[in-house]
């Protein structure tokens, strides 16, 4: 049986950093990643609001719409702010977007592997 941590055991450094690999835990690799891209939908959705002269819904609507890549088609950026603001706006969100899902991934696969070394040993 395990031991349990008792209070003066713990350390929010041990949640945050995994001491004995020296690196960020996965979980709040994940958690700042899509803080990151929520903070990219809201500050294309702010631009978008005073730029393009859209209404917040829609401003937030074409925000995610550009960052996920899907661009149904039903609404674009129509003035020069609007198209060169976003062209460095979305590059650096869909990094970010594609950052969370190879921290996913990853957190995926260290389960798996940690499950089949858990049955051999």
């Amino acid at each position: 049986m395990g031991r349990r941590r008792s209070q003066q055991d713990f350390s929010a450094r041990d949640y945050i950093v995994d001491v004995a690999k020296g690196r960020m835990r996965i979980r709040l690799k994940v958690c700042l990643a899509l803080g990151v891209v929520v903070l990219c939908i809201g500050m294309g959705a702010l631009v978008l609001y005073f730029v393009e002269d859209l209404d917040w819904i829609d401003s937030i609507y074409l925000s995610v719409m550009s960052i996920t890549t899907v661009g149904y088609g039903d609404r674009a950026f129509k003035t020069l702010q609007g198209w060169l603001l976003p062209s460095v706006w979305l590059l650096f969100s869909m990094l970010m977007a594609a950052r969370v899902f190879l921290y996913l991934a990853k957190a995926r696969i260290d389960k798996r592997y940690k499950r089949i070394a858990s049955e051999y040993t």
